[in-house]
């Protein structure tokens, strides 16, 4: 009879959630969070497995995730089960669209102008765990200027802002002075009683809108930045502006787009932004701009 082990495909084990740690036998089994929302009752399940499973520990990832260490080969199957039936998947790994990370936004948060419940749920759903691709793919939605979510750092990163705009003809001014206060930007300055704002210096927040006691200064446009080719690792870069002002369904077509164009173009193992680097980003935008489904 033979005593050889049977042969592992780590790579595949890793693409389905299962990561190898250094210790033989042993793997981080990566739970899928979408946005980062858990229900308390998963919570309590992730903390049941990890008991019986494992070591009794859990490790929060830098991506809003959670796996489970010291899990066992064997034990796998028993593992995915459960987390299946308290509505948990694995998380995806490699060279795919990776869980789509947010900050609360409108939700919750009294900064947030941009509903990252809904624009990131619908990415998620929409692109999550597409493979094929010459490497992965990160995307992170933040409500506001902010940032909090650090969508910059990755592969496509959405920003929600408002432009302000200053009508008496709406309200009237009373010069408090309030919208050039709280802007920290310097993009109002009060003349002759009156804002001026310097849509150069702005950033979007809209935090002279809400201070506005009288509603004179109100939103003229409002959506996401999209911002491109962020990566973090042995190379970091801050991802650049894609397009402003976009609806949630143009964020939608373009990040169809984005990923069509960068599994076109791409080299094996070479991030978005590596490719923009390469090829330039005039060239990029003109090759997403021009997908056809």
């Amino acid at each position: 009879m033979s005593t050889d082990k049977p042969v592992v495909n780590l790579e595949l084990l890793k693409a389905g959630g299962f990561i190898k740690q250094k210790q033989p036998e042993l793997f981080s089994v990566r739970i899928r969070i979408p946005l980062g929302n858990v229900s308390s009752a998963q919570l309590l399940k992730v903390a049941e497995l990890a008991s019986d499973y494992g070591r009794g520990v859990v490790h929060l990832t830098v991506r809003q995730g959670i796996e489970i260490p010291h899990i066992h080969f064997k034990d796998f199957n028993a593992v995915t089960a459960e987390l299946g039936n308290a509505g948990l998947d694995l998380g995806a790994c490699g060279s795919r669209v990776r869980v789509v990370t947010a900050c609360q936004g409108t939700a919750l948060c009294p900064h947030g102008v941009g509903d990252t419940e809904s624009l990131a749920r619908k990415l998620d759903e929409r692109f999550y765990g597409q493979s094929g691709l010459p490497h992965k793919i990160k995307m992170g939605v933040t409500g506001c200027p902010n940032s909090c979510i650090k969508p910059q750092e990755n592969d496509l990163g959405y920003i929600g802002v408002v432009e302000p705009f200053f009508s008496e003809t709406e309200a009237e001014c009373i010069s408090c002075g309030l919208c050039e206060e709280v802007c920290t930007s310097g993009a109002i300055s009060l003349i002759d009683g009156k804002p001026v704002i310097d849509l150069s210096r702005c950033s979007y927040d809209a935090k002279c809108i809400s201070s506005c006691p009288t509603g004179s200064i109100s939103p003229h446009r409002q959506g996401w930045n999209v911002f491109v080719g962020g990566k973090w690792g042995k190379e970091p870069q801050i991802g650049v502006l894609f397009k402003e002002f976009v609806s949630e369904e143009e964020a939608l077509q373009i990040t169809g787009n984005v990923i069509a164009a960068f599994r076109k173009l791409a080299g094996e193992r070479e991030r978005l932004g590596s490719l923009i680097n390469r090829i330039g980003l005039d060239a990029f935008r003109n090759e997403v701009l021009h997908v056809r489904d």
